[in-house]
C-alpha cells in the first residue's frame, strides 16, 4: 500500500467514525439544544454597532468609537451569513484585506500590501495563541480550521500592532475569538457536499462541567476537490482535513476564570509545482503530496485583584510536522504571557505585560531546499507597556512601547503614539496614530540554501542559480503614519474611514556574489545570490467601509480600498528586490455585502469582491460573486444553498508562487443541512 493510499484510508476511517458519532448523538433527548445564534446585527441600530467591543488594539476591551486604530469586526452573524467554509474566504469581507487563492488549498493574504504564499508582516492570532511560522514568519493557512460556527468575532486591524503584540505586527493583526463554551452548550450536527466541496461534516456537543463550568467537543471533516489548471485543465490539488478538538470555562470563584482548549488535525493534500523557484524551459513539471499533522494546547487564567485591577496568565504548547517541498518540518513551540491591567487614578488606564517564547525548528535536507543548520531553537523574551490618558472627556492619548529579545538582532524598541477625539454627546470620532514595528528575520532569511534555477548551457556545463541566507540580515523597519474617522451618520448609516502613509527601511533585496566554477561532469558554472537589506518603500492609501441598515430586512455593507507603493534599491545594491512590486501591491479592491430576510425564515445573502488588475502584472482584475440561499425550520434545523465563484467557470486570482503552478478557482455549488439540539 503507498502512503498515499494509507492516508487516504486513515482520512477514511475518520469520516466513518464522525458519522457513526453523528447517528450516536441524534439520539440524544431533544431539550439541550445549543443557545440560538448571534443577534442579528442588522436589526440594532448605528450605536450598538459603534460600541462594539474589540481587544487586538491595546489587549483589553473598549468601544470601536473610541479605538484609534484601523479596526474592523467580522462577528459572529457576518460568519453564519457568509456561506464561508474557510477562514480565508472570511477575511475576503474586511477593507484592505488583499485574499488570493493560489490553488485550492493554498492562500496569499496579507493587509496593506507585501502579499505572497509566505507573507510575513500579518500577525494571526486564535484566542491569543500566536500561529505564525518561525521558519518564515507567516502562516500557513490550510493549518488553521475549527467550526466557523464557533467564532465568535474575528478582529481585523490594519496598520501596526506591534506596541502590544511585537514583531511581525507590522502591516496588521488578524485575531480570531472563539465562543466561550458556555454559549455553546447541545449539539450540532452538520453535513453537506456539492461540486467542489465533496464532503463538509461537523458534530458537536457541549454541556456543564461541574457547578460553574461547561465544555464543548467536536469532530470536523472536510474534502474539497481538484480546481483547473491555467489551459483548463484538471489540476491535482485535492484537500482533505480531519479536525477534533475542545474548550472548557469554569468560573473558579467570583476573582478567577479559567479557559482551556485544544485541537488536533490532519491534512492531506497535494500541489502541482516545478523544478526550479525561477521558471525556465528546462524545468520539470510534476505532482506532489503536501501532509500535514499538529496540534495544540492553551490555558489562560483570569484573575481580578481586591482593588479591581485585573491579571491573566496565559500559556500555550503549539506543535506540527509538515512535509513540503520534500523537506519535512517539525516545529515545537512553548509561549507564556502575563498581563496585568490596572487603572491608575481617573485619568490613566495602563496594560503592561511580560512574555516568553521558546521554538524548536527541525528541517530535514529535501530534495530543492535545505536550511544550515537543520535544526534551531529560537528564544523571544518580551516586555510591554501602555497607557490610555484621559485629557478631557472627548480626548485620549494612548502611549506605548514593547521591548523584544529575539536570537536573530537581539533587542528592539517598539513604540506608538495614538490620540482619539470623540465629543460626548457627538457620533463622530477622529482618530490618529505613530507607531514603528519590525518584522523579525526569520531562518528562511539566514540558513537557507536552495538552486533557484538550473540551465544546461551545453553537454559539459551546466548554469546554477544558488541561493543562501544570510546570518547578518537585519529586522525589516516600518515606520507609520494613520489618520481616520468614524461616524454614526444616522441610525441606520455608519462610516468607517482610514488613511495611512508608511516608510519602510532594510528590505530584503536579492544581492550577487562572486562566481564559482566546479569541475565535474557536466561541470557547474555557480552563480551565488543571498539576501541583504539594500532596499526601501514608501505605501500610502486608505480604506473606506459602509454599513446601511435599508430598512428591517435589508442591509448592505460596501467596502473600498486603494493602495500605491515605490520601491526604491540602494545605490550600492547589485541585485533584485524580493518584494516584486506588479505581484503583491493591488491598488483598487472592492467588495460588497448585502444580507435580506424573506418571509418564512429564509435568508439571501449576496458577496460581490473585485480586485483591479496587478500595476503591470500578467494576472487581470478578477470579481468573485458568492450566494447564499437558507431557510429556517424552528430554532433547530436549517438548510442552505451556497453558490461561490459564479461569475464565469474559472477564475485566476493569484497565479505561481514559489514554484507551485497557481491554478483558477472553479464556479461551484454546495449544500448543507445543520440541527442543533
Amino acid at each position: 500500500m503507498t502512503d498515499h493510499t494509507a492516508t487516504s484510508t486513515r482520512f477514511r476511517h475518520v469520516a466513518h467514525l464522525g458519522w457513526v458519532l453523528a447517528l450516536y448523538l441524534s439520539a440524544i433527548p431533544a431539550g439541550a439544544a445549543q443557545e440560538p445564534a448571534p443577534i442579528d446585527l442588522s436589526k440594532l441600530d448605528m450605536e450598538d454597532l459603534m460600541n462594539v467591543k474589540v481587544t487586538s488594539v491595546s489587549k483589553r476591551e473598549q468601544s470601536l468609537s473610541r479605538t484609534a486604530a484601523a479596526a474592523f469586526v467580522i462577528n459572529g452573524e457576518d460568519i453564519r451569513r457568509s456561506g464561508a467554509t474557510n477562514i480565508p474566504d472570511l477575511l475576503r469581507m474586511a477593507p484592505g484585506v488583499d485574499v488570493e487563492q493560489i490553488d485550492a488549498n493554498a492562500w496569499a493574504i496579507s493587509v496593506r500590501g507585501f502579499n505572497s504564499r509566505y507573507s510575513n508582516k500579518v500577525l494571526v492570532l486564535i484566542d491569543g495563541r500566536t500561529v505564525y511560522t518561525p521558519s518564515f514568519s507567516g502562516v500557513f493557512w490550510e493549518h488553521l480550521d475549527m467550526p466557523l460556527e464557533n467564532i465568535e468575532r474575528i478582529e481585523v486591524i490594519r496598520g501596526p500592532g506591534a506596541t502590544v503584540w511585537g514583531a511581525n505586527a507590522v502591516n496588521g493583526v488578524i485575531s480570531i475569538f472563539t465562543r466561550s463554551s458556555k454559549d455553546t452548550k447541545g449539539g450540532l450536527i452538520a453535513a453537506g457536499a456539492g461540486s467542489q466541496v465533496h464532503a463538509l461534516g461537523l458534530v458537536q456537543y457541549g454541556g456543564a462541567a461541574g457547578k460553574d463550568g461547561a465544555y464543548r467537543a467536536y469532530g470536523k471533516y472536510f474534502d474539497i476537490g481538484n480546481s483547473a489548471m491555467p489551459d483548463g485543465s484538471r489540476a491535482a490539488d485535492h484537500w482533505m482535513r480531519a479536525h477534533g478538538g475542545f474548550r472548557a470555562d469554569w468560573d473558579l470563584s467570583s476573582r478567577d476564570s479559567l479557559m482551556v482548549q485544544g485541537d488536533l488535525f490532519a491534512n492531506e493534500a497535494s500541489q502541482t509545482r516545478r523544478t526550479g523557484f525561477i521558471p525556465t524551459p528546462f524545468d520539470r513539471i510534476f505532482n506532489q503530496d503536501l501532509d500535514a499533522a499538529g496540534g495544540d494546547l492553551l490555558a489562560r487564567w483570569s484573575h481580578t485583584l481586591a482593588g479591581g485591577s485585573q491579571t491573566s496568565f496565559q500559556t500555550y504548547y503549539d506543535t506540527y510536522r509538515r512535509d513540503d517541498y520534500g523537506v519535512p518540518e517539525v516545529l515545537r513551540t512553548f509561549d507564556f504571557d502575563f498581563q496585568h491591567h490596572v487603572a491608575a487614578g481617573d485619568r490613566h488606564d495602563v496594560v503592561w505585560g511580560l512574555g516568553y517564547r521558546v521554538s524548536s525548528s527541525s528541517l530535514s535536507p529535501g530534495y530543492s531546499i535545505g536550511f544550515t543548520p537543520p535544526s534551531r531553537k529560537d528564544n523571544l523574551y518580551s516586555g510591554f507597556i501602555q497607557d490610555e490618558i484621559r485629557a478631557s472627556d472627548s480626548l485620549w492619548f494612548t502611549v506605548g512601547c514593547k521591548l523584544e529579545h529575539n536570537t536573530y538582532t537581539g533587542i528592539e524598541v517598539e513604540p506608538s503614539v495614538r490620540l482619539a477625539w470623540s465629543a460626548p454627546a457627538s457620533r463622530n470620532t477622529i482618530w490618529a496614530a505613530a507607531s514603528k514595528a519590525n518584522r523579525q528575520p526569520a531562518r528562511v532569511d539566514t540558513a537557507l540554501h536552495t538552486d533557484l534555477q538550473t540551465i544546461p548551457l551545453s553537454s559539459d556545463l551546466t548554469q546554477v542559480l544558488r541561493f543562501s541566507g544570510n546570518p547578518l540580515i537585519k529586522d525589516e523597519e516600518l515606520r507609520d503614519y494613520e489618520l481616520g474617522y468614524r461616524s454614526e451618520i444616522t441610525k441606520t448609516l455608519s462610516l468607517d474611514a482610514a488613511t495611512f502613509l508608511s516608510f519602510y527601511r532594510h528590505l530584503e533585496t536579492i544581492e550577487p556574489q562572486p562566481m564559482l566554477f566546479i569541475p565535474g561532469s557536466p561541470a557547474q558554472l555557480i552563480i551565488p545570490v543571498r539576501y541583504d537589506n539594500k532596499a526601501s518603500a514608501v505605501t500610502y492609501g486608505g480604506e473606506l467601509s459602509l454599513r446601511w441598515n435599508v430598512n428591517s430586512r435589508w442591509r448592505i455593507s460596501p467596502g473600498y480600498s486603494y493602495l500605491h507603493a515605490t520601491i526604491r534599491q540602494d545605490p550600492s545594491s547589485q541585485g533584485t528586490v524580493a518584494y516584486v512590486l506588479t505581484d503583491m501591491f493591488p491598488q483598487n479592491m472592492f467588495q460588497i455585502r448585502s444580507s435580506v430576510n424573506l418571509p418564512r425564515k429564509t435568508e439571501f445573502d449576496q458577496s460581490l469582491y473585485y480586485t483591479a488588475r496587478l500595476p503591470g502584472g500578467s494576472i487581470p482584475g478578477h470579481a468573485r460573486l458568492d450566494l447564499r440561499l437558507a431557510r429556517h425550520f424552528g430554532e433547530s434545523a436549517e438548510i442552505s444553498l451556497v453558490g461561490q465563484n459564479l461569475l464565469r467557470p474559472r477564475s485566476m486570482e493569484y497565479g505561481d508562487s514559489y514554484a507551485i503552478i497557481g491554478t483558477q478557482s472553479v464556479r461551484s455549488v454546495f449544500g448543507q443541512i445543520a440541527w442543533r439540539f
